[in-house]
């Protein structure tokens, strides 16, 4: 009778020990914040929408490091870790149109100013235009009969 207490006790700490070393539960159900969708009209907000981007992207790695953690326990670890990655995939590509449309305006602004800049030089110091008189005639022959 004394052994059969002792047994029961006994596994009653190895079934309670186990159960405190199982992995804690993660909760993988983020919400990511996804950036705004809206035409783009200054480069304080595409800034604004990089930042969101670079937010988002640590985001979505984040959430993807944890549920390849929760498939490495799993028995279909593969078909497992093929979820993660396309839900990965797919959250990424929402991401990298609003980064694309960030980056395309700032560089037109860019381009646009630099186009400013240029008109601006010339206007103050133009090039000066070459005058077509006898000076010119370099490398043309001459008849003089």
């Amino acid at each position: 009778m004394n052994w059969f207490k002792l047994s029961t006790a006994t596994a009653i700490v190895v079934l309670c020990s186990a159960c405190a070393t199982a992995p804690p539960v993660v909760d993988t159900n983020v919400t990511i914040d996804f950036p705004q969708t809206d035409p783009i009209t200054s480069v304080e907000q595409a800034d604004t929408v990089l930042d969101a981007v670079s937010l988002s992207r640590l985001q979505i790695d984040w959430r993807y490091k944890q549920k390849e953690q929760i498939c490495y326990d799993k028995f279909f670890m593969n078909s497992c870790l093929k979820d993660a990655r396309s839900e990965r995939r797919h959250d990424l590509s929402i991401v990298k149109k609003s980064e694309v449309a960030a980056n395309y305006f700032k560089r037109k602004n860019n381009v646009e100013e630099m186009d400013r800049n240029l008109v601006e030089k010339n206007v103050a110091s133009p090039i000066p235009v070459p005058n077509p008189g006898p000076a010119n005639n370099l490398g043309q022959e001459t008849d003089a009969k």
